[in-house]
C-alpha cells in the first residue's frame, strides 16, 4: 500500500488537473487533513511535495494557494467539503472515522503477532512515524488498545505489549466459550444454506488429506467458521467483544506459520459437525458443537503458546522492540 502523503499527494494533484481545485484556492493542512480524513502530518508531507512540483504556491501562515505564480488578490476561500472532489477508495473509505480508528486494526494485528513470544516496547514516536499521524492519534491508539488489554504501562511509562501467557489464552476461551456459540446461533437462521455447503465442501476437502493441509487453506476454513460466519451479527458490541476473544486464531495462526501443522483431522472433524447443524437449521446444536470445538481447540493452542513462548522473535513491526 502507498504511503497515505502519496495518495493525499496524487489525489490534491488529479483534482488540481481536473478543475475541481481552482486556481487560488487556499490550502491549509487542518482542512484538507479533515477533508479527505487522514492526519495532517502525510497532509504536510504531501502539500510541501505539491510546491516541489509547482502545483500549488507556499503562503507563509496563510498555508497554500493552488497555482504557482498566482497572485493574492486571487486568492480564494473554498470550503472544501461543499467541493466535488475525486477521491480514491483508499481514503474515500477511510472518510468519517477517526485517525486512530483506521490505523488500529494494523496496529493490534501488530501487537498480537509478537506478544506470544515475549515482552516488546513501544516506541510512540516509531508507531507515529510508521502510520504517518500525529502524537495526539497516537495517544489515543495506544489508549485503546490500553482498554483491550493488549498493552500495558510500567513504573516507568513505558508502553508494554506482552508476553501472552496460559492465563491470558484462558481468560480470552472463558469469554469466548460464552458469546460465540450465543453469537452463532444468532445469525443461524440468515446464513445462506449455499455459503454453508461450499464452506463444508473445503473441510470434506482437506479431510481426504489432513496431514498435507497448508497454513493458507487451514487458515480460510478458520476464516469461514470464525469470521464470515459471524458477519450478519447486528449487534457491533457483540461482533467486536467476539473477535476480540479469538486470540487462538492468533496463535494457531503464528504456529503454522513458523513451525508447521502436523495432522489437523481433529479440528476439521469438528467443523464438519458444526456445518452439519447448520445446514440441518438446528441453531442449538451448532453452537453445542461450536462449545465443543472451542473447547479442543483451546488446548490445542495452550500446548502451541508453549512451544512459541520459546521460539526465536521473529520479524515485528519496527516500533516494537523485545526487551524480554
Amino acid at each position: 500500500m502507498k504511503p497515505y502523503y502519496e495518495i493525499v499527494r496524487e489525489t490534491l494533484a488529479r483534482n488540481v488537473e481536473n478543475g475541481n481545485l481552482p486556481v487560488g484556492t487556499r490550502l491549509l493542512a487542518t482542512s484538507v487533513a479533515d477533508r479527505l480524513g487522514v492526519s495532517r502530518p502525510p497532509v504536510k508531507r504531501a502539500l510541501e511535495l505539491l510546491v516541489a512540483d509547482g502545483v500549488i504556491s507556499p503562503r507563509s501562515s496563510q498555508g497554500y494557494m493552488v497555482g504557482r505564480g498566482v497572485d493574492d488578490d486571487e486568492a480564494t476561500r473554498l470550503n472544501l467539503h461543499q467541493l466535488s472532489l475525486d477521491l480514491p477508495n483508499e481514503l474515500g473509505d477511510a472518510l468519517g472515522q477517526p485517525s486512530w480508528e483506521r490505523i488500529y486494526a494494523a496496529a493490534e494485528a501488530d501487537v498480537l503477532d509478537c506478544i506470544p513470544f515475549g515482552t516488546f516496547q513501544v516506541s510512540e514516536a516509531a508507531l507515529g512515524e510508521h502510520f504517518e499521524v500525529s502524537r495526539t492519534v497516537i495517544r489515543e491508539l495506544l489508549a485503546r488498545l490500553d482498554a483491550h488489554g493488549l498493552i500495558t504501562k510500567d513504573r516507568s511509562s513505558h508502553w508494554l505489549a506482552g508476553p501472552l501467557g496460559a492465563r491470558m489464552l484462558d481468560d480470552a476461551h472463558e469469554v469466548r466459550q460464552m458469546l460465540e456459540p450465543r453469537a452463532l446461533a444468532g445469525v443461524a437462521p440468515r446464513l445462506e444454506i449455499q455459503s454453508i455447503e461450499a464452506a463444508r465442501s473445503r473441510v470434506d476437502t482437506a479431510l481426504e488429506r489432513p496431514t498435507e493441509l497448508s497454513t493458507a487453506v487451514l487458515g480460510t476454513i478458520e476464516t469461514e467458521l470464525h469470521i464470515d460466519l459471524l458477519k450478519p451479527l447486528r449487534n457491533r458490541r457483540l461482533a467486536a467483544a467476539v473477535r476480540q476473544s479469538q486470540i487462538s486464531l492468533v496463535i494457531n495462526r503464528l504456529f503454522g506459520r513458523y513451525i508447521g501443522f502436523h495432522d489437523e483431522a481433529a479440528l476439521l472433524r469438528e467443523h464438519r459437525l458444526i456445518f452439519d447443524h447448520l445446514m440441518l437449521q438446528d441453531a442449538e446444536g451448532a453452537a453445542a458443537a461450536l462449545r465443543h470445538h472451542l473447547d479442543a481447540d483451546h488446548q490445542r493452542s495452550r500446548a502451541r503458546l508453549k512451544v512459541l513462548s520459546v521460539f526465536d522473535t521473529p520479524d515485528v513491526a519496527p516500533y516494537l522492540t523485545r526487551i524480554h
